[in-house]
C-alpha cells in the first residue's frame, strides 16, 4: 500500500511541475517562430555594416546572383542597389544606423524573413545639417541566401540635400 501511495504521490508531483508551452500551436502558414541571432539575422547586420562603412565587398555574399532589391518600391538588381547606395556617401559624412532591431521569422510554409527596423543619419557635406530618417526592409531567404529585399523610408530631406548639390 505505501508503494501504491508513494506511486501516485510522484505521478501528481510530476504531472503538477510539468512546464506547459506558453506559446499557442498554430499550424497556419503564416506563423512561425522568431530569432534575433541568427545566421541570417547576422547576415542582415553584416549588409548593414557594409552599407555604413560604404564597402559593399564584405556582404555581397549574402545575396543570390539574380537577387531584387526594391527601394520604395523601385526595384533593381543588387549591383545597382550598391551603386545607388554607395552613392549617398559622396553627399553625406557619418552615415549611421542607430536603433537598429533585427529579427528572423522562420514561418510554418517554410519560407524565412529577415525584418529590420532602423534610425538613418548622415551629416550633409554641403550644410553640415544631420539629416534623420526611419526605415524599414526585409530580406527573403533562399538557400541561405537573399533572393529579395524591400527598403522603406521617406526619402524627401535625403533627396532635397542630393539635389541641391548637383
Amino acid at each position: 500500500m505505501k508503494k501504491i501511495i508513494l506511486l501516485v504521490s510522484l505521478v501528481t508531483l510530476m504531472v503538477a511541475c510539468e512546464q506547459t508551452s506558453k506559446q499557442p500551436t498554430d499550424n497556419n502558414p503564416m506563423s512561425g517562430y522568431m530569432l534575433g541571432d541568427d545566421v541570417y539575422t547576422q547576415g542582415v547586420e553584416k549588409f548593414m555594416k557594409a552599407y555604413t562603412d560604404n564597402n559593399f565587398e564584405n556582404a555581397e555574399d549574402i545575396f543570390a546572383e539574380n537577387a531584387v532589391f526594391s527601394v520604395n518600391d523601385a526595384k533593381m538588381g543588387v549591383g545597382d542597389m550598391m551603386t545607388g547606395f554607395a552613392a549617398g556617401h559622396q553627399f553625406f559624412d557619418s552615415i549611421a544606423h542607430n536603433n537598429v532591431d533585427t529579427a528572423t521569422m522562420y514561418y510554418n510554409d517554410g519560407k524565412i524573413f529577415t525584418n529590420v527596423w532602423y534610425d538613418w543619419s548622415g551629416v550633409a557635406k554641403s550644410t553640415g545639417e544631420t539629416v534623420e530618417l526611419k526605415g524599414y526592409g526585409w530580406f527573403k531567404w533562399e538557400n541561405g541566401k537573399v533572393v529579395e529585399a524591400y527598403n522603406a523610408f521617406d526619402p524627401t530631406a535625403y533627396n532635397s540635400i542630393m539635389s541641391a548639390q548637383e
